[in-house]
């Protein structure tokens, strides 16, 4: 019984106490590792985003550089300048000298004839009106290209723009070196599977991408980043090889091409991963011993409640018998006069019987038929008397007697007119009447017998307390049922309770009678054992009118053992 209530303390405490607090310590936790995450994700996002919007620029400002070039080269020189061989050879050296990504460079008038072309391949003398470049650049007066093969067969793209005035154009092309462009684009690295790689709207590859893919092949994961905005986007998708990666988009200003800068999400969250995985632990390993700290500080408090409990129910018992003393000794009065009766009774018929065995002895030892009949009557009013002795006697030891709590079904009838003979005599010699009114179809209780014939009879003796002296006591006892409760109470017409002192009657060593003739223990063991017993007690009173003390008890219980 006692491990039973000390493990239902310490999970009662686990429960109510510590539960709730580990339970909010953990979703705080587990919240700010999650926001974390997200924070850290969104971090490693922004800073792709950063990588490709910093190449974007570097690219465009290559572009810008190269058209440039060209740009100040038509506007130094004119057509007829640039048509000649050596002059073109001599531009191109310039061009070279500032920039090593210029392969060739060719003149166009403005029908697209080529007027002049210093490189590699047999261009001169070709007619570009319906390349789609030369429309552009006609449009535009500026133009950087896709990768197209063009009358070389060859992968390659140009920048061209154009110069003369508008009524005369002119037009200049230079193509640029894929291997030095392919460099500038790949010069990114972020980490081991982290590449960079442009692709046109058509989503052809306009530079090799470093994990497969050549010029102008189709990029089978294209639709997937596939966008029409200015602005840079990252999100995260399955690649054709079945891999994930974490990809970012943005697009070119010179050119219609977009970038494509990609990581596999393993490697670019790993980071993430990484701290989200230690501070989980951290938390799991952190909870994993606050709840063992928990439970051992569970065990502990519910052994100081247990060892307190235990320690409280010792000093109730100690209450409780020194409640029955100072009954036993309020009682003593009572009960030695009530013995006295009886005792002057088997007195006299001693002294009958003593005098009829003289006279029996001068007559020579013969007693007659009516004074044997009268010495019979003498000995069974002695018998008599000694009973009422051993009643008395054994009603008081009972009450006396030091024993367990022990709970049974208590029939109200038969047991408070039990208990009003115990004091009935004393209220006799008080002139006091008692009047019992109990409903004749009570219910049982079930409760400790011992304990609540302590509760009544502190409550009848003070009742005869508060009228001794006066007229016409009278004490009356009535008991009921109330919905799912019995109902007792003690009335009497004596002197009531001074209203300032309602709030401590049921406080130990707090009394209202005279100096050595109260102990204060009585109403306050009373008020204790009817709370141990599931019960409620009240009082109400009015000065110089008299007291009502009532008695709530439980009675489901008894009609369950009654049953």
């Amino acid at each position: 019984m006692e491990q039973d209530r000390f493990k239902k303390t310490r999970r009662m405490i686990l429960v109510r106490a510590l539960l709730p607090a580990f339970a909010v310590l953990m979703l705080v936790c587990t919240t700010l590792v999650y926001y974390f995450g997200i924070y850290s994700r969104d971090r490693v996002k922004a800073e792709m985003e950063t990588v490709v919007r910093g190449h974007l620029q570097i690219i465009d400002r290559f572009l810008e550089e190269r058209a440039a070039d060209l740009r100040l080269t038509s506007a130094s020189y004119d057509a007829a300048y640039l048509s000649e061989d050596k002059n073109l050879a001599r531009v191109l050296r310039n061009l070279q000298a500032g920039s090593n990504a210029f392969f060739d460079v060719g003149v166009f008038d403005k029908d697209g004839n080529h007027l002049a072309y210093v490189g590699p391949y047999d261009l001169a003398g070709k007619k570009y009106s319906d390349a789609p470049w030369w429309k552009a650049v006609k449009e535009k007066g500026i133009y950087v290209s896709d990768v197209f093969l063009g009358f070389r067969n060859i992968p390659h793209f140009i920048v061209a723009v154009r110069g003369g005035s508008p009524e005369e154009p002119w037009y200049l092309r230079a193509t640029i070196d894929s291997m030095a462009f392919n460099d500038l684009v790949e010069s990114v690295r972020i980490g081991k599977t982290g590449e960079a790689y442009l692709v046109s709207k058509g989503g052809l590859f306009q530079t090799k991408r470093r994990s497969g893919g050549n010029l102008m092949d189709p990029d089978p994961d294209f639709e997937k980043y596939e966008s029409g905005s200015n602005r840079i986007e990252t999100f995260t998708a399955v690649s054709a090889s079945g891999d994930k990666f974490l990809f970012a988009t943005g697009e070119l200003k010179m050119a219609d091409l977009v970038l494509v800068v990609r990581q596999e999400t393993d490697e670019a969250y790993a980071p993430v991963v990484g701290a989200v995985t230690v501070a989980s632990a951290i938390i799991l390993g952190g909870g994993g011993l606050v709840a063992v700290l928990s439970y051992i500080l569970a065990s502990y408090l519910a052994g100081q409640l247990s060892t307190a409990e235990r320690e409280n129910r010792q000093m109730r018992t100690q209450l409780i018998i020194a409640g029955k003393l100072a009954e036993l000794g309020e009682m003593s009065a009572g009960v030695a006069h009530e013995i006295n009766n009886p005792l002057q009774v088997m007195k006299s018929e001693h002294t009958l019987i003593s005098d009829l065995l003289s006279d029996a002895e001068e007559e020579g030892g013969h007693i007659d038929a009516d004074h044997l009949a009268i010495i019979k009557d003498s000995v069974d009013q002695i018998a008599l008397q000694i009973d009422r002795c051993k009643n008395i006697t054994q009603g008081l030891l009972r009450f006396a007697r030091k024993s367990e709590s022990s709970m049974e079904a208590v029939s109200i009838q038969g047991f408070l007119p039990t208990v009003v003979d115990m004091v009935e005599h004393q209220a006799f010699l008080s002139n006091i009447k008692i009047i019992q009114e109990l409903d004749p179809d009570l219910p049982s209780v079930m409760s400790d017998p011992n304990q609540l014939q302590q509760v009544f009879l502190n409550l009848l003796n003070n009742a005869i307390h508060a009228i001794d002296g006066r007229q016409s006591g009278e004490v009356r006892i009535r008991a009921g049922r109330e919905n799912s409760h019995l109902k007792i109470s003690v009335t009497d017409n004596g002197c009531g309770i001074k209203p300032e002192d309602m709030e401590k009657i049921f406080l130990p060593f707090f009394t209202t009678k005279p100096v050595g003739q109260g102990t204060g223990l009585g109403l306050s063991t009373a008020y204790g054992i009817v709370k141990g017993l599931g019960g409620e007690i009240d009082v109400t009173s009015e000065l110089n009118a008299g007291t009502v003390f009532t008695v709530t008890l439980p009675i489901e219980a008894g009609e369950r053992a009654g049953g």
